[in-house]
């Protein structure tokens, strides 16, 4: 075999060999997108049933903001409830077409970025479903009371409003991209799907030292 021949069939092998690690690449991060979706699958089905429940909560308390129009803490606090609860929703339904859009196809970095921007939206919508907790601590206050209600009402009632508005500041600025990892906001982000972007995240690894192998 002459070295010309040699050079051609060397070349022809390592163009073969190349288009076989382009198919396993494009195999694997398949293989690894048919992965991250399996791991969101229960979240899908979670965010779907909290965009309901929401929805058939804020239809609630909207009716009942409508039949008791006229006692003005109540509409206040509904009015709280129901601005917080349509942004969960809104923030749920991010999070659902967030999760849709997760492709392992794209730059690893690209879906790392994806993966950093879902949990950044899980962990606001949790923040701010939290500032309606101190409505739930006046709403039952009627024009009746406020007329005639004494002394010891209103210390009472100022202690457990000013205490709940205390923690539900605390845990709104606790409740942080950089606590995501610790204690019980830890257990809280996992619940809305941190466990699964921990998954999705290293399966990434796994495509990511795959091609360093490579």
């Amino acid at each position: 075999m002459s070295a010309d021949e040699f050079q051609q069939l060397w070349k022809a092998y390592d163009a073969k060999l190349e288009r076989s690690m382009e198919l396993n690449q494009r195999l694997m991060t398949e293989l690894g997108t048919q992965k991250v979706h399996r791991a969101f699958n229960w979240q899908i089905a979670f965010k779907i049933m909290m965009i309901a429940l929401g929805i058939g909560w804020n239809i609630v308390v909207g009716t009942l903001a409508w039949r008791f129009h006229t006692e003005p803490v109540f509409v206040v606090s509904a009015v709280m409830v129901l601005i917080c609860t349509a942004y969960s929703v809104g923030g749920y339904i991010l999070q659902l077409l967030m999760i849709l859009q997760i492709r392992m196809s794209a730059t690893i970095l690209g879906t790392q970025k994806q993966l950093a921007q879902l949990e950044a939206v899980i962990i606001q919508t949790l923040r701010v479903g939290f500032l309606q907790t101190p409505a739930y601590t006046f709403f039952y206050i009627t024009k009746h009371q406020i007329a005639t209600a004494g002394p010891g009402f209103w210390v009472t009632q100022g202690i457990v409003t000013g205490a709940a508005v205390l923690v539900t500041i605390w845990v709104y600025r606790t409740v942080t991209v950089h606590n995501a990892g610790k204690g019980w906001v830890k257990q809280m982000v996992d619940n809305e799907g941190g466990k699964t972007i921990a998954r999705a995240r290293a399966f990434i690894r796994e495509v990511k030292e795959w091609g360093k192998e490579a």
